[in-house]
């Protein structure tokens, strides 16, 4: 068996002497810890008192039987492994104990081998399981920490829709989690590549997500004022322009700017005017790369960034040819955490882009509907924002 750097503690009940003498040093031997108990009673005595990673317990036993103890181990800690040990002639309390979530069973004669490969996917499993409550208690501490930063002006209409948007999105990651965790495991089980594969991809678009996730919550709850300077109004869109050149050809879109065409500088916070941008360009690609089209027939797909100069004001307008909103969805689009790409999406953009606009007294439209694409219209004052208001 392959090293760890863990070393996990077993608990091993069986009534008979001779089995748990040979298994003792079979998974001494094997690199774990080992205690013993010789019947269910002092078999859940140590439990509670060694509290150990793994219990394999034979499925038949004086007093306390192998089913009842893992009925009450699972009872006060539902993700400790536990192993029965069954006779050719106990079939179907296996079953029975695999319906109380046992992890496995083997049979007797046992099989040194078959052991080592049962206990082997029991660690699998719980390394799995370990990484997930790792990956969702640093989402917990962001999103802990982030509520701390909330700004108390705040209305509790405001907190209770960045709580109910955060949790809709955090079940999201979790069923995911979930998910791929179940294939990982019957890719384990089952000793099939494809299901590992396959889980393991899952796993990381969920890691993604937790990523993204935690990224929109620093950029939507950044209390500081925006860091202004003199800047051309063209910089941040031929930035992300560059940035997502390569993705736009990738899925046959034609990406195009049309930049202002004088030499004009803005008092902004360039960083913030480009996360707004990226945001929408974003939004606009994958609103063609989503687009419906009927059998046969094939459209030019098109997202359009402009710079122009309105009066007193820089307009940015970011155009694409997708399939649109409807009013249901356009009607709350700036007020909740709203998304329109399913799991894959966190609704947490454009609340984090109208809050920047916002920030620089400026204002976020946009036209939309069904079948007939979207235009989202950014315009900022060109006098210099006071810094000092909130």
């Amino acid at each position: 068996m392959e090293n760890m750097h863990k070393i996990y503690t077993i608990l091993l009940v069986d009534d008979e002497e001779g089995i748990r003498n040979v298994l003792d040093i079979t998974l001494t031997h094997a690199g774990f810890k080992v205690v013993l108990a010789a019947d269910g009673d002092s078999g859940f005595k140590t439990f509670l008192a060694q509290k150990p990673d793994i219990v394999i317990t034979d499925i038949k036993m004086p007093g306390i039987g192998g089913i009842d103890l893992l009925k009450q181990i699972k009872q006060i800690s539902p993700d400790t492994e536990v192993i029965m040990i069954t006779g050719h002639g106990d079939m179907d309390l296996a079953v029975k104990s695999l319906q109380y979530e046992a992890a496995d069973f083997i049979t007797k004669p046992i099989d040194s081998s078959e052991l080592e490969l049962s206990v082997k996917k029991a660690v699998d499993r719980m390394s799995i399981n370990q990484r997930m409550k790792a990956y969702m208690d640093d989402l917990e501490k962001v999103i802990r920490k982030k509520d701390r930063e909330i700004d108390e002006s705040q209305s509790l209409a405001t907190i209770g829709q960045t709580v109910a948007g955060m949790s809709h999105v955090i079940k999201n990651i979790a069923g995911g989690l979930k998910g791929s965790s179940f294939i990982l495991e019957q890719g384990i089980e089952n000793e099939n590549r494809e299901y590992l594969v396959k889980g393991w991809e899952m796993m990381k678009g969920n890691i993604n997500k937790i990523t993204n996730l935690s990224l929109d919550l620093l950029n939507y709850a950044k209390t500081s004022r925006p860091k202004l300077k003199q800047v051309n109004p063209n910089h941040p869109a031929l930035e992300v322009v560059e940035l997502l050149s390569s993705r736009a050809r990738e899925t046959h879109i034609n990406l195009t700017l049309h930049p202002l065409d004088k030499e004009l500088s803005i008092m902004v916070d360039g960083d913030a005017i480009y996360t707004v941008i990226f945001t929408l360009v974003t939004n606009a690609l994958d609103a063609c790369e989503e687009k419906s089209e009927g059998p046969g027939v094939v459209t030019d797909k098109q997202v359009d960034i402009f710079v122009e100069q309105q009066a007193n004001w820089i307009v940015y307008r970011v155009r694409d040819n997708g399939d649109g909103m409807d009013d249901t969805i356009s009607g709350v689009l700036f007020k909740e955490f709203i998304t329109t790409k399913g799991t894959r999406g966190t609704g947490f953009g454009l609340m984090t882009a109208k809050k920047i606009i916002d920030e620089h007294e400026g204002r976020i439209l946009f036209e939309t509907g069904k079948g007939q694409g979207s235009i989202f219209v950014i315009k900022i004052p060109l006098q210099p924002v006071e810094t000092g208001r909130r």
